[in-house]
This record gives structure tokens, C-alpha cells and sequence, in this order.
């Protein structure tokens, strides 16, 4: 009978398939060739985390565990929501920032083809927030939902263009300006 891994494993295979794909394209891998990386079976990979796309989703998991999410509150101010689109969407210029990022668009261009929609609630939870964020200032219900999604789709953006063109890019001055358009729209609303 073969002996089971060891549980203590687990979180150590997780961090060395999180810098393996720091340089490696989700559809460049495999469970055999991440054995391959660990210097083992793909066993000890399929014991822990079952299937390929669910190691992925543990090391997206593993990568917004380390930078937590930040709620935004309905009532705060433009700093407060600035802050909010900045932790959220921005501080590409840290790897594993960069790499949580890269592997959102990744995961979330294909889910749909295998009836995932892990990534579409994120997203939509996202549009929610901003949504609340835009209500609480004044917006009318109707125009709260298409700016949050104008804004969301545009933090997305300012993302994959960091993500592609770091060099002229600076996504957290990006998302401070989409958080000041948001802003400059609620004298509009109120007005």
C-alpha cells in the first residue's frame, strides 16, 4: 500500500509552483511537468490539490491571502476610494502582485469554455462595491452600475497595460485618476 505525503507539504508545493509561474504560462503546465519542477511524481500534486486547475486556483488563492482584500466602504471619501481601486487593482510593480494579476486574466479568459465563474464573481463583486460606493454619492441607480463597471473595466485595463507595457504604465496613477473621474462625477449627480 503507498504511504500517503506528508500534509506539511501542501503549503511548501504551493509557494514553489508560485514562482514557477512567474516565468511560466498557465498553459504551459501540467501536473507531470510541475512534478517535474518539484523534483517528484505529479502524485504528491494530485494528493494535495486534486486537478491542475485547482492548484491554479490555490495559487491565486495563495497570492491574495498575502496582499488582503480591501472593502470599500459606501461612505468614504475620493482618498478613501482611491485607496480602495489602489489596493485592489494596482501595486503591479511587486512581482507577486504582478503575477496575481497576470494569472486573473489568464484564469478568467478561459473559465467560461469549462463552466467556471470564479473570476465573473470577483468581477462582479468589484462592480457591486463600486456600484454601492457611487449610490452613497449621489449617483441615480441606472448611472451607478455603468460607471461602476465603466470604472471596474477601466482598473482592468490599467492592469493588463501594466502587465504588457510596465515600462509606460503606471497602473496606480491610473486608478487614482479613474477614482477621481468617479468623483468629478458626483458634483455632476448632485448638481
Amino acid at each position: 500500500m503507498p504511504r500517503k505525503p506528508d500534509p506539511t507539504l501542501k503549503p511548501a508545493i504551493l509557494e514553489k509552483v508560485t514562482e514557477h509561474f512567474v516565468d511560466t504560462k498557465i498553459e504551459d503546465v501540467s501536473v507531470r511537468s510541475l512534478g517535474r519542477v518539484l523534483g517528484t511524481s505529479a502524485y504528491p500534486i494530485v494528493y494535495h490539490f486534486g486537478t491542475r486547475e485547482a492548484l491554479i486556483e490555490s495559487v491565486v488563492d495563495h497570492l491574495a491571502s498575502a496582499r488582503p482584500a480591501t472593502a470599500l466602504d459606501p461612505g468614504t471619501d475620493a482618498v478613501g476610494l482611491a485607496h480602495h481601486l489602489v489596493a485592489t487593482f494596482g501595486g503591479l510593480d511587486d512581482a507577486r502582485s504582478a503575477l496575481a494579476a497576470r494569472l486573473t486574466f489568464e484564469l478568467g479568459s478561459v473559465e467560461a469554455l469549462d463552466g467556471r465563474d470564479r473570476e465573473h464573481r470577483v468581477h462582479r463583486s468589484h462592480t457591486t462595491a463600486i456600484a454601492a460606493w457611487c449610490l452613497a454619492h449621489g449617483y441615480a441607480p441606472g448611472d451607478a452600475e455603468r460607471a461602476a463597471q465603466r470604472a471596474v473595466m477601466a482598473a482592468r485595463g490599467a492592469q493588463w497595460s501594466a502587465i504588457v507595457d510596465r515600462a509606460h504604465t503606471d497602473a496606480d496613477v491610473a486608478l487614482r485618476r479613474i477614482a477621481d473621474e468617479l468623483v468629478a462625477r458626483t458634483a455632476f449627480a448632485t448638481a
